[in-house]
């Protein structure tokens, strides 16, 4: 009996936990920029209406190539619903070197308010972009906020950019 629960909690562990998640590129734009002004309303309830979570995702004009991804996942819900999560994830990269600038990641089906809590920004900032990158290297932490949690304070996932 103990040996059949302790498999069972191994194979719920790894469908979850282990998962190694595929970003899917969507779109790349080309003299774009990310839209800064609608990733500082994610500490705000505005943020929710009008699909701003979603805008925030899609670039503006500027003098860089945006990559757009998303990675569908399964997963369980805070209500124990077995679920599809896509996490979304934004680059800002020199169009001149590949190297990528800034970007952020969120779960767009994240129940907590303020969305904030679940934002994470890019920090290694010396990586070019490429197919086959891990997101890993690119050491995402938690926007800071009021809402910071210290135990998601860096994205600890396994995922990597499928570009072609």
């Amino acid at each position: 009996m103990q040996k059949s629960i302790i498999i069972i909690f191994l194979l719920i562990y790894t469908q979850n936990f282990c998962q190694i998640k595929v970003y899917e590129l969507i779109s790349k734009s080309e003299s774009s920029d990310i839209n800064y002004k609608a990733f500082k309303n994610f500490d705000d309830f505005k943020i929710y209406k009008n699909n701003g979570l979603k805008k925030a995702f899609e670039s503006i004009k500027g003098k860089n190539e945006v990559y757009f991804f998303i990675a569908k996942y399964k997963g369980y819900s805070f209500d124990g619903t077995r679920k599809t999560f896509n996490d979304y994830l934004i680059l800002k990269v020199d169009p001149k070197t590949q190297v990528i600038v800034d970007g952020f990641q969120y779960t767009l089906e994240w129940a907590e308010p303020l969305a904030v809590s679940d934002l994470y920004r890019l920090t290694e900032k010396n990586i070019k972009i490429s197919n086959g990158l891990e997101l890993k290297n690119l050491k995402m932490e938690l926007v800071e906020s009021d809402y910071m949690i210290d135990w998601k304070a860096k994205l600890n996932e396994n995922g990597t950019l499928r570009i072609e």
